[in-house]
């Protein structure tokens, strides 16, 4: 196995990847926000809410200090706000990743999936939680984790920047900034260490707007 392939495989790597698919979870249905009467904030809210399921590729590109050039992935996902997120890498080897309220499951290859329950790290779960949580509409959730800042660019494209305010966020993120239009266009995850990864997405579709019931399966249903 690669070094690349044995680092996705540890716990380290589970956690890491965690973080970042939690961090889209929770992008995708952002939360009404900061102050309640904020006019652009509600916007954004609504038009993102409307999509109760999400599909389209992506290339995540880490950048990591341990390494002199940066790892890059590719692949598929399936946003459901019901259900959780499906992320499937394709690129450099297959991975696949399912996330839900009670279970975070990865399968490399055709290997045995590792799955990891709520009790098995709670850590890992706080931060899906945190995400996961604002699906239901959890502003108190947001206003605790996160300072926001939003602005909007010249082609109407919006950019939501996230400070975390307390540990255990603000001991692994700096900030993270979010680049969307229609949908998420870029995810950025600074780290305190100095890591950093950005997940660009293309492709994305809220067609079919139902789950097939192969992708029923995958969640468990």
């Amino acid at each position: 196995m690669s070094k690349l392939a044995s680092l996705k495989l540890s716990g380290k790597g589970i956690y890491g990847l965690a973080l970042m698919v939690c961090a889209l979870l929770f992008l995708i249905q952002t939360s009404q926000a900061a102050t309640k009467d904020d006019d652009n904030l509600a916007q954004l809210q609504q038009q993102l809410a409307s999509h109760q399921i999400v599909r389209g590729d992506f290339t995540q590109t880490r950048h990591m200090q341990m390494f002199d050039a940066p790892l890059e992935s590719q692949g598929h996902f399936l946003l459901s706000s019901q259900q959780g997120l499906w992320w499937q890498q394709a690129t450099p080897f297959a991975t696949s990743l399912v996330l839900t309220q009670e279970t975070l499951s990865q399968q490399v290859g055709s290997g045995p999936a590792q799955v990891i329950k709520v009790g098995d790290n709670p850590m890992v779960f706080y931060f899906s939680h945190v995400f996961l949580s604002l699906f239901q509409g959890d502003t108190d959730t947001l206003q605790q984790q996160f300072d926001l800042q939003l602005n909007t660019t010249k082609n109407n494209q919006w950019v939501l920047s996230l400070t975390p305010k307390s540990a255990p966020l603000n001991k692994v993120f700096s900030q993270i900034n979010i680049e969307a239009k229609d949908y998420i266009n870029r995810i950025e995850l600074i780290e305190i260490r100095g890591d950093r990864t950005e997940i660009a997405f293309s492709n994305q579709t809220h067609l079919p707007s139902d789950l097939s019931a192969a992708e029923q399966a995958i969640f468990g249903q």
